[in-house]
């Protein structure tokens, strides 16, 4: 099962990166004038390349769910960051352009510490989920995220901007998927009752202020920015979920556990010297051409 769960998550994150790319293109494209998120998504929704964005982001999702069901929240989630090392090649492919060498050492580097993470990782089990520990770990991730939505739209300049959004969505991310290992979970005990549950609808709540929150950081600044930081909050979130809520083991023996923490760090390092080693934001937009500039159809 192990080795299936990593394998239907990388599947996952292959998706949700071309998803996220398709859709970054759209919105980048999109003038900033100040619109709500509901006004944005409205105008977004009438571009087809945002919506077959979206649909690959539902399949991402649902393979992400398939994922949990097999396998340990602290393995699955780290597999899912590796979609930063997707969406940046497949964005260069849609700028028809050439990542920088910069950039692909440090994709080999973050697709590496992922390998060391996974090639020591021990297969456990996962116990049945605290459900009032989970309700409180989800309160405190959304007030967090909400603080890190406030902080970036008071905030000047569109690094900070992208840094913040990116950030608030990541945690909220990671709380979306804590919350499916917990549906899931009760689909194989109490299938009958997950409808009458909290899990479920704060799933569906906590998944749509993500999404709001994504598309916000994707207009604020580059992808290759924005990227990084939703992975790293995201996936220290989703741990903190599996290790509290479901009682996962964080490794086997102190050199496993040292092993993981090396693979995990370079992980953590390489999306995050990502962000300094591709074109500005004002680049990628001229790469991308004229279309594709604000004002334009998508």
């Amino acid at each position: 099962m192990f080795g299936l769960a990593a394998g239907v998550a990388l599947a996952s994150a292959a998706c949700f990166a071309t998803g996220s790319a398709v859709q970054h293109r759209v919105v980048s494209s999109a003038a900033d004038d100040g619109r709500s998120s509901m006004a944005l998504v409205a105008v977004l929704a009438r571009r087809p390349a945002w919506l077959i964005g979206l649909a690959l982001s539902a399949v991402a999702f649902g393979l992400h769910a398939l994922a949990l069901g097999l396998g340990e929240l602290t393995v699955v989630q780290p597999v899912i960051v590796s979609g930063v090392v997707f969406a940046v090649l497949i964005r260069a492919g849609l700028d028809h352009r050439l990542p920088p060498a910069r950039t692909l050492i440090w994709l080999c580097c973050t697709w590496g510490g992922l390998a060391l993470f996974l090639a020591v990782r021990q297969s456990g089990t996962t116990a049945a989920p605290q459900v009032g520990l989970a309700a409180a770990f989800v309160g405190a991730g959304s007030v967090l995220g909400l603080l890190l939505a406030v902080g970036a739209r008071a905030g000047s300049g569109e690094r900070l901007q992208g840094l913040l959004f990116g950030a608030a969505a990541g945690v909220l991310f990671g709380l979306v998927a804590g919350l499916a290992k917990v549906v899931v979970s009760q689909l194989g005990t109490e299938r009958s009752r997950v409808l009458l549950g909290w899990p479920v609808w704060a799933l569906i709540v906590v998944g749509a202020c993500a999404v709001l929150l994504n598309q916000r950081s994707y207009q604020a600044t580059r992808l290759s920015l924005t990227a990084p930081m939703l992975n790293i909050s995201q996936v220290v979130v989703a741990l903190l979920f599996g290790v509290l809520v479901f009682h996962e083991s964080p490794g086997g023996s102190g050199l496993v556990l040292a092993a993981e923490v090396v693979g995990l760090g370079v992980v953590g390092l390489g999306i995050w010297k990502l962000a300094s080693a591709t074109p500005a934001r004002s680049a990628e937009r001229s790469a991308a051409g004229p279309e594709q500039r604000p004002g334009s159809a998508g």
